[in-house]
C-alpha cells in the first residue's frame, strides 16, 4: 500500500518519460536502422500510442497542478498493481524494438510494432483505468 502522491508521482514520470522517449524515437529514427518499419507504420505506431499517454498526462498534470489538502491519503493497493504494468510494457516495447532492429526487416517489422503499441497500450488501459480512478478521484480542496 501506498499514497496517492507516491502513486501519482510514479505514474507521472512514467508517461512523460514514455511518451517523450518514444514519440521522440519513432518520429527521429523510422526508417533507419534504428527503427526499420515504414513511414506509414510509424505514423500509425504514433497515433495509437502517443494520444493514449498524452490523455494519461493530462490527468496526471491536473493533479498536480492542483493538488487536494489529503494528497497523503492511503491508497489500499499493492505497488506492484501500480509500478507492475508500466514496467512490463516498457520491457516489452524494449524487447521487440532489439527485435526488429537486429532483424533489420527481414520480418515485417512494422505490423510486429504496431500490434506491440496496441497490446501495450491495452495493457496499460486494462491495468490503469481503476488505479487512474481510485488515485485520481480525491476531491481537489
Amino acid at each position: 500500500m501506498t499514497n496517492a502522491d507516491q502513486i501519482r508521482n510514479w505514474l507521472g514520470i512514467f508517461f512523460l518519460g514514455t511518451t517523450a522517449v518514444l514519440g521522440t524515437y519513432i518520429i527521429l529514427f523510422q526508417q533507419t536502422s534504428l527503427l526499420p518499419i515504414s513511414s506509414e507504420d510509424a505514423t500509425s505506431s504514433f497515433k495509437i500510442i502517443i494520444p493514449t499517454f498524452i490523455a494519461q498526462l493530462t490527468i496526471v498534470f491536473k493533479w498536480i497542478a492542483n493538488p487536494p489538502k489529503n494528497s497523503m491519503a492511503e491508497i489500499r493497493m499493492p505497488k506492484w498493481a501500480v509500478m507492475g504494468p508500466p514496467i512490463i510494457v516498457v520491457g516489452i516495447l524494449i524487447v521487440t524494438l532489439a527485435y526488429i532492429i537486429v532483424d533489420q526487416g527481414r520480418s515485417n517489422g512494422g505490423e510486429i510494432f504496431k500490434n506491440v503499441v496496441t497490446f501495450c497500450v491495452s495493457l496499460l488501459s486494462a491495468t490503469s483505468i481503476f488505479i487512474v480512478t481510485a488515485v485520481f478521484s480525491l476531491p481537489a480542496d
